[in-house]
């Protein structure tokens, strides 16, 4: 099977590797913030055009947010992705939102998340790093997300394959 899962973080390795470009990368990054509680997600233009300075709008606790998702391929230097950050800052007046849901598939230490938030002040920051998507797209309700955009099986139960011809070999 194509969409078998090859190891325990194959969710991570995926996203990390991201080949599928930004349109898709913007669809999946308001199923994440759907899941994570925001309401009202209206994504802006997923496959080109201008966008307003976010790739969405999407409401928490009675806070606008604008969503900016950031998925290059491979791992991008930490100054490459502050600049990307503060220029999705630049969308929060412009969409009177008071807030940023940034979603990225890199990887980004507790000490570069502080920064990114403090970067953001007075606004509010959510910051989804490349552990917390993965972490919310290996959660069980999102196996349908994980497959659509992953294309990683969304089973029942996981296939365990440990070798061997099992209760035939000699000796079992």
């Amino acid at each position: 099977d194509s969409l078998a899962r090859n190891r325990y973080d194959e969710t991570w390795h995926r996203l990390r590797e991201w080949t599928k470009g930004q349109p898709v990368s913007e669809r999946l990054a308001a199923q994440i913030l759907i899941h994570e509680g925001f309401a009202d997600v209206d994504p802006s233009h997923p496959l080109g055009g201008r966008d307003g300075g976010k790739d969405a709008i999407a409401n928490r606790a009675g806070t606008r947010f604008v969503m900016a998702a950031y998925f290059p391929r491979g791992q991008q230097t930490f100054s490459a992705i502050q600049a990307k950050f503060e220029s999705d800052l630049q969308g929060l007046p412009k969409n009177s939102a008071r807030g940023i849901a940034f979603v990225t598939n890199q990887e980004l230490l507790l000490s570069d998340r502080e920064v990114l938030c403090s970067l953001a002040e007075p606004s509010i920051a959510e910051i989804y790093h490349l552990e917390r998507i993965t972490a919310v797209l290996d959660a069980p309700d999102m196996a349908m997300v994980r497959e659509q955009f992953l294309e990683i099986a969304a089973a029942d139960s996981p296939t365990i394959k440990l070798g061997g011809t099992g209760g035939s070999a000699p000796g079992a």
